[in-house]
C-alpha cells in the first residue's frame, strides 16, 4: 500500500470538524448539533490509522505495536499533558475551593486515558456542564482507546495467518466490530445514554466506518466517477444538516450518529483524485487547512478556557464565549508551534533519546501527572473538611435523606411516611424534586403538630400533565413520568387526604423568551395544571399549589466558595428577585386553578424579604440553596412551622368554599 498523498481536502474537513465543535461550546444557535464534528474526527482517525496498519500489514507481515504506541504517544501527550496542568493550574487558582477536588479527579483519570469513563459513571450530561473545563477530554479518551485496541486487531489477523487472505479479511473483521458497535450503540442510547455517548465500544463503529473507506480505497489508483462531485456536495450537505438541526434533545449517538459518520465518508471517498473540484478547492482554501493543523491544539485549549470564562462571569453568553474560544486559537497556535511540530518534526530533546525509551517515558510522564492529580484532589478535599467551606460543601449535598425518589411505578412498593406516622390526618406531598425540597419542613411540621405526611416525588417529573413533556437525558418522550404521574393521581383520590399539596419548577416553561428544546409552551403547561387540578378537586381532593421559589441563575455553593476565598473577581452572592421567578409560569398555574378547589401558598418572602434586587442566598447562617434554584433541607426545616401554617390556612380556606 502507497503512502497517501497529502490531501488538502482532509484538512480542511479537519477545520471545518474544530469549528462546529468550537461554535457549539460558544453557544451558537444556529450550530446547537456542532457536536457531531466529534463524529468527523472519529471517521477520520479510523481513515488515517488503518491506512497506516495496512501499509505496514502489507510491507512487513505484521504490525509493531510497540512503534505504534510510541509514535501516538509521542504525538499526542506532550500537549494534553501541558494542557492538563496548565488547567489544574487555573482551577486551583480561579475555582471554587469545593469544585477542585472533583476536578482534580477527572483531571487523574483524564492523564490516564479513562476521562471517557469517569464521566459515563458519574452520568456526566455532556449538553448541561458548561464549566467543566475537562469535559471535553472524553473524546480523546475514545481516540487513546482506540489506538490502543485497534493495532490488536490487525495484530490478530496476522498472527492467525489471515494476511494471506489480503483485505477480505481484514474487511471482515473491521465489518464485525463495527456491526456490533453500532447495535451496542443503539441500545444503549435509549438504555444508559451515558455510557453510549463517552464510551469507547458504542463509538468503533465510527472509526470503523473510516477503516473500510479506507480499505475500499487502497489499491484502486483512481476512484473518480461521474458521481464524485455530488457525492462531495452530498457529504457536506449530511453533516451541515446534522450540525443545524441536532440539538442536545436528540438521541445521541445512536442512529442519529449515522448522519454526520456516513457525511465524513461520502465526502472522503469522493473527494479522493479530486484535486480539481470545487469542494477540494473550497476545503484547500489556506485559512481552513490552517485550522485543520491547529485542530488538536485548538480542542484541547478552547474549552478549558471557555470555562474559566464561565466561573469568573457566570453570565458571559455567546460573544463572550467566543472571544474566548479565540483567545484559545492563540494558545493552540504555540501549543503547535512550541510543542507539536518540533516533537513531530524531531527537533526536541525527545529525538536523542533512545525509541525503546520513548513509549515508557510517555507512559511514566502520563503517571506523574494522575499523581500530581491524586495529590491536588487529596489537598482540595482537606481545604474543604474545614470552615468556612465545610458549610458550603455540604450545602451541595444537603438534601433530605431518603429513599422515596421514585425511577418507575414500579418502584413505588410502599407509601413513603414523614412526620407523625400515627396521625389520622394526612397531607400528601406530590410533585417533582421542587416538592421533595419541601419535605424538611413537612417533616418537622408533621412530627410537632401531630400530621403525617406522604410524599410522592420523582425527579423532573412536574404534577401537570402532559405526555408531551421530553426528558433532556432520556431524550424522548419521559414515558416514565406520566405512567408515574397517572399512578399517584388515582393513590390521592383513592387516599382522600385531608390535602394534597403540589409543587413543580416552574422553568419547564421559558422564564424569559425562547427556551430550551426540551422545555413547553405556556399554554401546555396550563392545560397540564388543569388537568391534573381538575382530577383531584373534583374528587373532593383539596389542593394546595406551591408557586414556585427563585432561580438564582448562578451556583450558589460555588459561588459562596469563591467568596469566602476572596478569589479574583468572585462576586456578590446575591439574585434579582424579579429576575429569579417566572411570571409566565406564575400566571399559567393561576389560570390553570381557576374555578377549582385550589388554593396557593406562597414562601418567596422567606425566601428572599428584601425586595426586588439584592435578594441574600443566605439567612440566619443557613445556605438557602444547593444550587441555583433547589433549597437545602435545613432551609426547609428552618420554615417549617411558616409553611406549615400557610399549608393549614389554604386548607380552611377551601373548606369554606
Amino acid at each position: 500500500m502507497a503512502r497517501p498523498a497529502y490531501r488538502p481536502d482532509i484538512e480542511g474537513l479537519r477545520g471545518i470538524a474544530i469549528l462546529l465543535v468550537v461554535l457549539f461550546h460558544a453557544g451558537v444557535t444556529a450550530f446547537r448539533g456542532g457536536f457531531v464534528g466529534v463524529d468527523v474526527f472519529f471517521v477520520l482517525s479510523g481513515f488515517f490509522i488503518t491506512a497506516m496498519l495496512v501499509r505496514e500489514l502489507d510491507e512487513t507481515g505484521g504490525v509493531d505495536v510497540n512503534a505504534f504506541y510510541t509514535k501516538r504517544a509521542v504525538r499526542l501527550l506532550p500537549a494534553l499533558l501541558v494542557t492538563l496542568l496548565v488547567t489544574l493550574g487555573a482551577v486551583f487558582w480561579l475555582y471554587a475551593p469545593i469544585d477542585r477536588a472533583g476536578i482534580a479527579g477527572d483531571a487523574r483519570a483524564v492523564s490516564l486515558y479513562a476521562g471517557n469513563i469517569s464521566f459515563a459513571q458519574g452520568a456526566v450530561d455532556y449538553f448541561s456542564t458548561g464549566d467543566h473545563p475537562l469535559l471535553h477530554t472524553w473524546s480523546l479518551a475514545v481516540e487513546e482507546q482506540f489506538y490502543l485496541a485497534w493495532p490488536l486487531l490487525f495484530l490478530s489477523v496476522a498472527m492467525f495467518g489471515l494476511a494471506s487472505r489480503g483485505r477480505k479479511a481484514l474487511f471482515v473483521a473491521i465489518a464485525i466490530a463495527g456491526v456490533a458497535s453500532f447495535a451496542a450503540s443503539v441500545w444503549l442510547t435509549d438504555a444508559a445514554q451515558p455510557w453510549a455517548f463517552f464510551g469507547l465500544p458504542t463509538r468503533i463503529w465510527e472509526f470503523a466506518l473510516g477503516g473500510s473507506l479506507a480499505l475500499a480505497v487502497d489499491g484502486r489508483s483512481d476512484t473518480r466517477t461521474t458521481m464524485s462531485p455530488v457525492m462531495q456536495w452530498a457529504g457536506i450537505a449530511m453533516i451541515a444538516f446534522a450540525a443545524t438541526t441536532y440539538d442536545r434533545m436528540t438521541p445521541y449517538p445512536g442512529f442519529a450518529a449515522l448522519m454526520p459518520a456516513l457525511g465524513a465518508c461520502v465526502l472522503l471517498l469522493g473527494g479522493n483524485h479530486q484535486e480539481t473540484s470545487l469542494v477540494n478547492r473550497l476545503l484547500g482554501v489556506s485559512w481552513l487547512t490552517w485550522l485543520g493543523r491547529m485542530s488538536y491544539a485548538w480542542y484541547l485549549w478552547h474549552w478549558p478556557m471557555v470555562g474559566v470564562a464561565a466561573v469568573l462571569d457566570p453570565g458571559i453568553g455567546v460573544w463572550g464565549r467566543l472571544a474566548w474560544s479565540a483567545a484559545a486559537l492563540v494558545l493552540a497556535w504555540l501549543t503547535h508551534r512550541f510543542i507539536e511540530a518540533p516533537v513531530r518534526n524531531g527537533s526536541t530533546a525527545l529525538s536523542r533519546v533512545p525509541s525503546y525509551w520513548l513509549l515508557p517515558g510517555a507512559v511514566a510522564a502520563s503517571a506523574v501527572v494522575a499523581v500530581a492529580a491524586h495529590a491536588l484532589m487529596k489537598v482540595a478535599e482537606q481545604r474543604v473538611a474545614t470552615a468556612p467551606q465545610k458549610q458550603f460543601a455540604l450545602a451541595r449535598i444537603d438534601r433530605k435523606n431518603h429513599g422515596c425518589w421514585a425511577t418507575t411505578v414500579e418502584d413505588v412498593k410502599r407509601l413513603c411516611e414523614f412526620g407523625d406516622t400515627n396521625a389520622s390526618t394526612t397531607l400528601v406531598l406530590f410533585g417533582d424534586s421542587h416538592a421533595e425540597h419541601w419535605l424538611g419542613a413537612l417533616d418537622r411540621y408533621g412530627r410537632e403538630h401531630g400530621v403525617k405526611i406522604v410524599a410522592m416525588v420523582k425527579g423532573g417529573c412536574p404534577v401537570a400533565d402532559m405526555p408531551e413533556l421530553v426528558q433532556p437525558r432520556l431524550k424522548r418522550y419521559y414515558h416514565e413520568c406520566t405512567r408515574y404521574r397517572e399512578a399517584m393521581v388515582r393513590q390521592i383520590i383513592a387516599m382522600r387526604p385531608h390535602a394534597a399539596i403540589l409543587s413543580s419548577w416552574d422553568h419547564y416553561v421559558p422564564a424569559h423568551g425562547r427556551g430550551n428544546d426540551w422545555q413547553v409552551t405556556p399554554e401546555m403547561w396550563r392545560r397540564g395544571l388543569r388537568r391534573t387540578y381538575e382530577r383531584l378537586s373534583q374528587a373532593g381532593v383539596p389542593v394546595v399549589a406551591v408557586r414556585g421559589t427563585p432561580r438564582t441563575w448562578f451556583d450558589v455553593p460555588a459561588c459562596l466558595s469563591r467568596q469566602a476565598a476572596r478569589l479574583y473577581r468572585a462576586r456578590e452572592c446575591t439574585f434579582d428577585r424579579a429576575r429569579s421567578l417566572s411570571p409566565v409560569a406564575i400566571e399559567a398555574q393561576t389560570e390553570a386553578a381557576s374555578g377549582l378547589g385550589v388554593a396557593f401558598v406562597d414562601m418567596n418572602d422567606e425566601v428572599c424579604s428584601t425586595g426586588r434586587a439584592g435578594c441574600p442566598v443566605m439567612k440566619d447562617g443557613i445556605v438557602i440553596f444547593t444550587d441555583d434554584n433547589h433549597l437545602t433541607a435545613t432551609f426547609s426545616q428552618s420554615v417549617s412551622e411558616v409553611f406549615g401554617g400557610r399549608v393549614e390556612a389554604a386548607v380552611r380556606s377551601l373548606a369554606k368554599r
